[in-house]
């Protein structure tokens, strides 16, 4: 896919940390990490790993079926389903408990009934290429073919018509925006339908609060 390029952030540290929702040092999240990646040699291949297992072992909420909203980290682990969005908080969370800079990344897409929704995917720093990549652990379905690439990323959904955009912005915990909507999404049908409201990317991207508590491996 021809897609936007990613704009670096000025600080690796905030994409390190825990927060409330990619809360990595959680021992599940720990433990699961080191248990996926046990057999890689590098960052290439614990990525990879950790990657593939999100997408393919924790199921697409909406697309099996599922009511309940999971959101945080350890709740889409704990249930082993999740939106696109609870899904990579899963997944860099699982990056940043091996000490692997991970954030997430936001697009405004066509959804199967033609309305215009929102969608989150995330991106990872290697430092053996000195990249940011996008990685989108959404899970495939017909249509759908996202998979892990270091030389073309290879996203669910490629902006393509009016109105859809893919922001550039790499950011270290959700924006408010999308967690108000939580608040107000009783399930994850009416999440989705709200997303819609959000039309444009943050007028501030990664702007950051805080003390971080930084995830080692």
């Amino acid at each position: 896919m021809h897609l936007p390029p990613l704009i670096p952030p000025a600080s690796i540290t905030p994409y390190l940390s825990s927060t409330g929702v990619i809360n990595c040092t959680n021992a599940e999240i720990r433990t699961l990490a080191r248990t996926i990646t046990t057999n890689e040699t590098d960052d290439i291949g614990r990525v990879k790993a950790l990657y593939t297992w999100v997408r393919d072992s924790i199921a697409h909420s909406n697309d099996s079926g599922y009511k309940d909203l999971m959101w945080c980290a350890t709740d889409v682990l704990s249930a082993r389903h999740g939106l696109c969005f609870g899904k990579s908080h899963l997944f860099v969370a699982l990056c940043r408990a091996l000490g692997i800079p991970a954030g997430l990344c936001y697009q405004r897409v066509g959804s199967e009934d033609k309305r215009l929704v929102l969608h989150g995917l995330a991106a990872v720093y290697f430092e053996q290429v000195d990249r940011w990549i996008r990685l989108d652990p959404r899970g495939n379905k017909p249509g759908i073919d996202a998979g892990f690439s270091l030389e073309e990323e290879k996203i669910a959904y490629e902006p393509s018509h009016e109105g859809e955009w893919l922001d550039q912005h790499i950011y270290p915990e959700p924006w408010q925006d999308i967690v108000h909507l939580v608040d107000l999404s009783s399930d994850v049908s009416e999440f989705i339908k709200n997303s819609g409201q959000i039309s444009s990317p943050p007028i501030n991207p990664v702007k950051t609060h805080g003390i971080w508590n930084t995830c080692l491996s």
